[in-house]
């Protein structure tokens, strides 16, 4: 563990963010962005993200914590935009789909919404726990009893 993720993990954002700062290699800029997120600076945290993106297109991480930064800023589009391209890398990525799953409520699109929550672990426990940060207990449990048509003309269930 390098002296900066042992800075986060106490809570010194502010000293994380200054070690970061002081190196220069992939997981030091990652570590520079997710100390600008703890510290409410998103604007900054988004455009330190990006420099991971570019360097890794495919930082499973840095997309993970553009979609949860995005989701406590509301902005749907860009949880759509992240989440359909960590979707890309990893087709079954939870977040991905808890992002999705807020985006297509708030849209007021539940037969989406259901489809995302079908994909989730079936049966697992933290997948309703997961979704409710953002979801009221009454619409989780309209997505989990919501039924989906296949092609085939016959009513999945998601659990």
């Amino acid at each position: 563990m390098s002296q900066g993720q042992q800075l986060l993990d106490e809570g010194r954002f502010d000293d994380a963010l200054a070690w970061f700062e002081s190196h220069d290699d992939i997981r030091s800029r990652f570590g520079r962005a997710v100390a600008l997120q703890l510290l409410g600076r998103f604007d900054q945290a988004e455009a330190a993200y990006e420099l991971v993106l570019a360097a890794d297109p495919k930082h499973v991480e840095t997309l993970a914590n553009l979609i949860a930064m995005n989701v406590e800023k509301f902005n749907l589009d860009l949880v759509e935009l992240y989440s359909n391209r960590l979707l890309g890398i990893d087709s079954g990525s939870p977040i991905a789909l808890r992002g999705l799953i807020v985006v297509a409520v708030e849209r007021r699109e539940y037969a989406v919404a259901a489809r995302y929550f079908a994909l989730l672990a079936p049966g697992g426990e933290n997948c309703r726990d997961a979704v409710e940060y953002r979801l009221s207990r009454r619409m989780v449990e309209r997505l989990k009893h919501h039924p989906l048509k296949d092609p085939h003309g016959s009513t999945a269930y998601p659990y």
